[in-house]
């Protein structure tokens, strides 16, 4: 059951990454590389998603590291910085969440 409640959310997170990088890669499209003047917040807005992206896909690949470890005996040392990693990177998605 454990191993099926795993892959369920690991689905719903891949899913989650792919919609962000879709929404990502729609605000990359409407800014062209240079800047013009009065589209700063939406350049913003593109970076903050970014950010966003990138945290997610971080936060996916630390807690699958953590499902492994955990399950595969690793030291006590390593599962701490594992889930402070993890709640540190779904901290930062939250918080780019609110300010996007």
């Amino acid at each position: 059951m454990w191993w099926a409640l795993f892959v369920f959310f690991a689905v719903l997170s891949v899913m989650a990454v792919q919609h962000g990088y879709r929404r990502w890669r729609r605000l990359r499209e409407l800014l062209p590389p240079g800047i013009p003047p009065g589209q700063d917040r939406l350049a913003r807005r593109r970076r903050l998603e970014g950010w966003r992206l990138a945290c997610m896909a971080a936060s996916l690949v630390i807690m699958t590291g953590l499902v492994f470890a955990g399950v595969s005996g690793a030291p006590r040392e390593l599962l701490l910085v594992l889930r402070f990693l993890a709640v540190a990177s779904v901290l930062a998605v939250v918080v780019l969440s609110v300010r996007s």
